[in-house]
């Protein structure tokens, strides 16, 4: 008998008192942006949620696209303390690209799914285009902006485009999603593809007009999908905001923390965020988000070749 209680003391980490410290979650990113922004309004009902009254520290580890940060997760102790937030497919498609990255997305424990931004093509707001058709008939490259090879916009990009037979050209060296988008307005070049809430304020103002979304179904008959378009692989392009621990994450501290951010993600104080920010929240379980992990992986890795 007592033997087997020491079994369930080493097998229980409930048993253990979990959580008896502060936990850290790493943020890939500088503060300020929309993975920083997520997590901190989120915190509060992650404490709220998680039992024995800790703390919950969130942890700037900007970096390399997200690499630095989804490393640190990775290598921390897989003892519930050291959590994170990960962007896909930002931190996928350098694993794809078999980078140097110090992690590997098939052994993170996770834990769950946040939410996601789709992504929309844009053309500037007093563009005499109006469909991806339109733009076809042009008849010449059409050139879209980007930060830079290996970026998700660029891959987005790279891939619509072949996808759909559209004729195009990149023009890289813009600093951050909101500089390329100053260049469509400014008229650097045809059209864009980028996340949907970086992009909503300008679609608000009417500086950028919508031609089609991917990742989300369309509500606007003005506006085409993936589904319209006749691609429907292209669903697949969203950026995923998941939370994930180190590999071998104890089932009792992953099954703890996957009902606390669920939990949290249905506090009313969160959700009021979401509507005052116009963000969505998409929750999903640490089942559907290992789920979505593979798939996402397998999609990436049919367009290897449009990844640089």
């Amino acid at each position: 008998m007592a033997f087997a209680a020491l079994l369930c003391i080493a097998a229980c980490g409930a048993d253990t008192g979990y959580p008896s410290k502060d936990i850290t979650v790493v943020i890939p990113f500088n503060s300020g942006g929309a993975f920083d922004a997520y997590v901190r309004a989120l915190v509060p009902g992650l404490e709220k949620h998680l039992p024995n009254k800790v703390n919950v520290l969130p942890k700037n580890l900007p970096g390399a696209g997200g690499r630095r940060g989804a490393s640190d997760i990775f290598r921390a102790r897989a003892d519930g303390y050291t959590i994170g937030i990960f962007n896909m497919p930002g931190v996928l498609i350098p694993q794809l690209q078999n980078m140097p990255i110090g992690y590997e997305l098939s052994q993170v424990t996770w834990l769950a799914t946040l939410g996601y931004d789709s992504y929309v093509f844009v053309v500037k707001g007093d563009s005499p285009l109006n469909s991806i058709e339109d733009l076809k008939q042009l008849d010449r490259n059409i050139t879209f902006g980007a930060t830079g090879p290996g970026s998700t916009s660029y891959v987005a990009t790279n891939i619509v485009n072949e996808t759909l037979g559209i004729p195009f050209e990149i023009i890289t060296g813009y600093k951050g999603s909101a500089g390329y988008l100053l260049g469509l307005i400014r008229g650097d070049f045809d059209a864009a593809m980028i996340n949907y809430s970086t992009a909503r304020s300008y679609v608000q103002s009417g500086d950028i007009k919508v031609l089609a979304v991917f990742g989300a179904q369309s509500n606007d008959p003005k506006i085409a999908d993936a589904r319209t378009l006749g691609a429907p692989e292209l669903e697949q392009l969203r950026v995923m905001r998941m939370m994930g621990g180190p590999p071998n994450l104890p089932a009792d501290i992953k099954a703890l923390l996957e009902t606390a951010l669920l939990e949290a993600m249905e506090d009313t104080d969160f959700q009021t965020w979401l509507q005052s920010t116009g963000n969505e929240a998409h929750p999903a379980d640490a089942v559907q988000t290992r789920t979505t992990v593979l798939e996402m992986t397998e999609f990436y890795d049919r367009f290897k070749q449009l990844l640089d």
